[in-house]
């Protein structure tokens, strides 16, 4: 049994619930409130305050790169919360993959493809991950997509993190490149003193 038909039977203890178990992984997976039964809802809903994420984060409607990245941290959090809660043993109901949380936000696949692919690399650029979380130092979209436009969407962020990667690998190289130098130069001037040194004895 699924962890979220495992807690329809646990919070409603009825056969009812349990041949409603199916339809309450359907409603979760695709992110459709249809068909839209109270009880059902009511089965998600107890999951996401024993989370403690707010309602509309589980809404599947798109929202933008703001909101999807709200869902992306709510989802860190949300696996954080679980890990203790089921540490401690103060979890209601059967245990849960981390499938099942993030299917909470949005689809495993959708996931993997966007959230973790891009959401996880923006650690390394400060300016867009307060623009990310609507911080009032943000910087101005115009600076920091190179272009203002109405909305931004994941080919944009995909964009910006391409074009910054190759940037840092470039410095990285001449970084190397620098080092490199400055290491056979002093390697030269060692020799040269060395060379000095031998003629003088001689």
């Amino acid at each position: 049994m699924t962890p979220f038909a495992a807690l329809a039977n646990h919070s409603h203890g009825h056969s009812r619930a349990a041949s409603h178990s199916t339809s309450v992984l359907l409603t979760i997976a695709t992110g459709s409130e249809t068909p839209a039964e109270p009880s059902l809802n009511s089965f998600k809903k107890e999951i996401l305050i024993q989370l403690g994420i707010s309602s509309d984060l589980s809404d599947r409607t798109e929202g933008g790169l703001h909101h999807a990245y709200e869902k992306y941290k709510a989802y860190l959090q949300a696996c954080k919360t679980y890990g203790e809660k089921a540490a401690d043993k103060s979890w209601v109901g059967d245990r849960l993959t981390g499938a099942d949380i993030i299917q909470l936000f949005v689809s495993k696949s959708f996931f993997h493809s966007h959230y973790k692919r891009f959401f996880s690399k923006v650690s390394n650029y400060p300016d867009m991950v307060e623009w990310l979380e609507n911080s009032p130092d943000a910087p101005f979209d115009g600076d920091l997509w190179g272009e203002e436009k109405g909305s931004y969407n994941f080919k944009d962020l995909e964009r910006f993190i391409e074009e910054h990667e190759k940037k840092r690998k470039i410095r990285k190289r001449k970084v190397k490149g620098d080092t490199a130098d400055k290491a056979e130069g002093g390697s030269k001037k060692a020799g040269d003193k060395k060379k000095k040194k031998q003629v003088n004895n001689n």
